[in-house]
């Protein structure tokens, strides 16, 4: 059963002049473990798709799908609210601008354990701040940055694979940012 999967989905908005298809029939499945991009050029729909899912729309939008479940949970029957706190716990995002993931002039370090949330620690108040470092360490392995040391103490501009950039490798520290509050 697929983690997320998603048949014919279509997003419209409420102009002067009538609706306006800005997404037509877009289907997609994600299996636990994957991890996918979606790919397109500028104005393709690529976040209004993820906006959808999530549960972010306005008032003029209508979204409509024959299929839309999330761990077999059918994101239609929810309401924008539910469904902004179902994927906000479960589902990391990592936007087209490395650039605005991250704040260039705080250190990568601070900036994950700023954003592991409380709620997914467990253990005495005392160890969390501990915690949170270690966790961003964690983070920074699991994307394949390998000197988590330097990469720590360095700024989001300046990191790659093992550590420090000398490449253009700028999404690279938004993945642990995005993940930190997943356990």
């Amino acid at each position: 059963m697929p983690l997320l999967d998603i048949r014919n989905l279509t997003i419209e908005f409420k102009t002067n002049e009538g609706w306006v298809k800005a997404v037509d029939r877009v289907s997609l499945t994600l299996n636990e473990g994957e991890i996918r991009g979606l790919v397109g050029e500028s104005g393709s729909g690529k976040s209004l798709i993820a906006k959808a899912i999530c549960g972010v729309t306005k008032d003029n939008w209508r979204v409509t799908a024959d299929r839309m479940r999330f761990d077999d949970i059918d994101l239609l029957r929810l309401s924008s609210r539910e469904r902004r706190k179902l994927i906000g716990h479960n589902v990391s995002m990592i936007f087209q601008e490395p650039q605005s993931c991250l704040d260039p002039s705080e250190r990568i370090g601070q900036q994950l354990m700023q954003n592991i949330p409380g709620w997914t620690f467990k253990g005495r108040w005392w160890q969390r701040l501990g915690w949170r470092k270690r966790r961003a360490i964690e983070l920074l392995h699991r994307v394949g940055i390998k000197d988590h040391k330097d990469a720590m103490r360095s700024f989001p501009l300046r990191v790659n694979r093992r550590g420090v950039s000398e490449g253009d490798d700028r999404h690279r520290p938004c993945q642990p940012a995005a993940s930190a509050d997943r356990r």
